[in-house]
């Protein structure tokens, strides 16, 4: 009952807040045609901009901001990190380790840049496990530390995808110099990589000499021990021809690879339908998710795996009313309505096996006239959002009103108000928005939609509110941060003053209640050094290991545009920072009231062991802890108590009593437990 109440109030206070923001234009259904999209050479006129009434704050923003730890852990002045956004370029190891990937380089004038590869900086937290307490092994920026050199030594490469491998090592994929490479350590953080070689360039009967490029990788397993890959093979056939073709890679060792067609073969859509970075991947214990969307002929569409990606099901999360359906036929083939569809995407699997999916929305039109290859897009308040949707909801992402075209519509008209939109935010379906900000004095500062910088960043977000980036905890907690214009610091830098800066914001989603709290939470508000940046390419560790507990990482660059992206709009070359930020959200937010488990950050060594088994405990408070030991049958073969203090602890057990195998030693105290598997030489 609980719970059903929670959520029945949510969506109470949801819609009645939202009754007065509203936007007004005759024509506000469509906003706003900033800028236009070419097929075919063709291109369409640009509308003028909407307009928008006052509105009034929302009981849901709370302008809460937990503690925050933050670190300016790379820079780069190659800034264009991705061709639509980022994913699998951070992840978490058991022992509270954080490692954080962007393409990288540090040259200012060369075009070409020739030393662009993969920034690497990995943190190791302290004997706290406090955030300040621990170190990034190339430094901070901020600090004149951070990076210097790239992770690939024999070529020019980039776009990088990290995840763990094994117990305590690392992969690295990325793709350059005519292949896509791998890279591994055994110990994370520690060594050298070492080169692995190039995955196969193409499944047999292939019909081009390609490599595949924009990788995503993800590790499964019983101990991280299979990977997963999906990347693109595009072959050019003329000026305006493009072949691509999504390929997936599945291997035990890191060296030897099955690679083949994505599940999407079985539909057909493997060729021509999804490109670079359409792509996402998640995965928990045994269970593997890839989520394609970015497709503005095609629907989102996501399989998840129970085996370690041997076998797929398949889930339609979009259902686009137009699928398959071509731009350039003719005569126009009678879009009768502006679609609202999602662009951008991430995707986690909780410990539970259940994926979670975090779409941006744009709302585009085919140009109803006799020339082929015509269609526009618009992006503003009016038609803006963050949409969720995750694999237990039967079905694919729904309308309110049973029009497809509206399943992830936000903003709608208002029947009492004609000329005026207002949004439905429930808020077990929508997970953010562009804040809407109050002034010093209370009154809502005014919206101008001539303000959205588009040019370049069009291609990258499409929606104004763009990069999801989603964060699941070990209880099921969801965290989202997605990049979105920040009216509220108009102005403040002289090279912005005629656009809305971007700021980084977090929503939040407690399992128990079922819905999200859509915040204002902004991650940029606490740091001085982001007062006058503009934030992108949003990225998250998707499995955190404490509960309540999430990590996001983003670009943040002081210039407006790409220095060498597709309009060059930035004069010069600049620095930008790649930012890592520690959110420890508000327990109404997630229902974790209780301390972080200390226990997860305990490890055990050597392993394998031979003789003697090590057990390093970070304690909270001084307690007994009992050491349990279990064969691979379940069955219990040790146990021991032992006393610890508060801070780093390691007790041992002797182990020269038992056989060669696999065993698990289970740790308990203050309450919290942990268990490792180890084996026995």
């Amino acid at each position: 009952m609980k719970k059903v109440l929670l959520l029945s109030m949510s969506l109470v206070l949801g819609f009645s807040a939202f009754a007065q923001q509203r936007v007004t234009k005759a024509d506000a259904r469509m906003a706003t045609a900033r800028n236009t999209k070419e097929l075919a050479g063709k291109e369409v006129a640009a509308s003028t901009a909407a307009q928008f009434a006052p509105v009034t704050p929302s009981v849901v923003n709370n302008r809460y901001q937990g503690d925050l730890d933050f670190a300016d852990v790379m820079w780069t002045t190659y800034d264009l990190q991705s061709n639509h956004y980022v994913a699998n370029r951070m992840y978490q190891l058991p022992n509270g380790s954080v490692a954080a990937t962007t393409t990288m380089s540090h040259t200012f004038s060369n075009t070409n840049v020739p030393d662009r590869g993969t920034g690497y900086n990995f943190f190791k937290p302290g004997s706290s496990k406090v955030f300040d307490d621990g170190e990034w092994i190339f430094g901070i920026c901020s600090e004149g530390g951070g990076p210097e050199d790239r992770v690939e030594t024999e070529t020019m490469s980039g776009w990088p995808s990290i995840a763990q491998w094994g117990e305590r090592g690392e992969i690295l994929l990325s793709h350059g110099g005519g292949a896509l490479n791998c890279y591994t350590r055994e110990i994370a953080g520690e060594g050298n990589w070492q080169f692995r070689g190039s995955l196969p360039e193409y499944p047999e009967g292939y019909p081009y000499n390609e490599y595949p490029t924009w990788p995503r990788v993800i590790t499964c397993g019983e101990n991280h021990n299979i990977i997963i890959a999906v990347a693109a093979l595009q072959h050019s056939i003329s000026s305006n021809e493009t072949d691509i073709r999504t390929v997936m890679f599945r291997s035990e060792d890191a060296e030897n690879w099955t690679v083949n067609y994505t599940p999407l073969e079985e539909y057909g859509y493997h060729v021509g339908a999804f490109s670079a970075d359409d792509y996402a991947l998640g995965a928990n214990g045994h269970t593997v998710a890839m989520l394609f969307t970015g497709c503005l002929t095609n629907s989102v569409w996501m399989f998840k795996s129970t085996d370690d990606g041997l076998t797929w099901n398949t889930f339609k999360v979009w259902d686009n009313p137009y699928e398959g359906r071509e731009f350039d036929e003719e005569p126009a083939w009678g879009m009768d309505d502006t679609l609202s569809m999602p662009m951008n995407g991430s995707i986690v699997v909780d410990n539970n096996g259940t994926a979670h999916v975090a779409l941006n929305v744009f709302r585009m039109a085919h140009t109803l006239d006799n020339e082929p290859g015509y269609f526009s897009y618009w992006s503003g308040r009016s038609i803006d959002g963050i949409v969720y949707w995750n694999d237990t909801q039967g079905g694919p992402i729904a309308s309110e009103d049973g029009n497809q075209a509206h399943a992830c519509q936000l903003w709608w008209d208002d029947p009492e108000n004609p000329g005026y939109v207002i949004m439905h935010p429930d808020s077990t379906k929508w997970i953010g928005y562009m804040p809407m900000y109050n002034d010093a004095n209370g009154s809502p500062i005014s919206f101008d939609q001539n303000k959205l910088y588009f040019n370049e960043y069009l291609q990258k977000l499409w929606g104004a509110s763009a990069h999801p980036a989603l964060a699941v905890d070990p209880y099921g907690n969801l965290a989202c941060a997605y990049s979105a214009p920040c009216t509220a610091r108009e102005g403040t830098d002289a090279t912005a003053s005629s656009f809305y800066l971007r700021s980084i914001y977090v929503s939040y989603y407690n399992v128990d209640e079922g819905y999200w709290h859509q915040l204002e939470d902004d991650l940029f508000e606490p740091v001085f050094d982001l007062a006058y940046a503009d934030g992108l390419f949003t990225m998250a560790v998707p499995n955190s290991i404490n509960p309540g507990e999430y990590w996001f990482g983003f670009q943040a660059d002081d210039q407006i545009g790409f220095s060498w992206g597709t309009n060059a709009t930035q004069i010069e070359t600049t620095e930008n920072k790649t930012w890592v930020m520690r959110v420890i959200a508000d327990p109404e937010m997630t229902g974790v009231e209780e301390a972080i488990n200390p226990m997860t950050t305990t490890r055990v060594y050597p392993n394998p062991a031979t003789d003697v088994l090590n057990i390093e405990v970070n304690a909270a408070m001084a307690s007994e802890m009992s050491i349990s030991v279990y064969n691979i049958m379940g069955q219990n073969v040790m146990n021991k108590t032992v006393n610890i203090n508060t801070g780093i602890n390691c007790p041992s057990i002797s182990t020269s009593e038992l056989t060669s195998g696999i065993y698990f030693v289970t740790v308990k105290a203050n309450g919290f437990e942990n268990t490792m598997k180890f084996i026995v030489k």
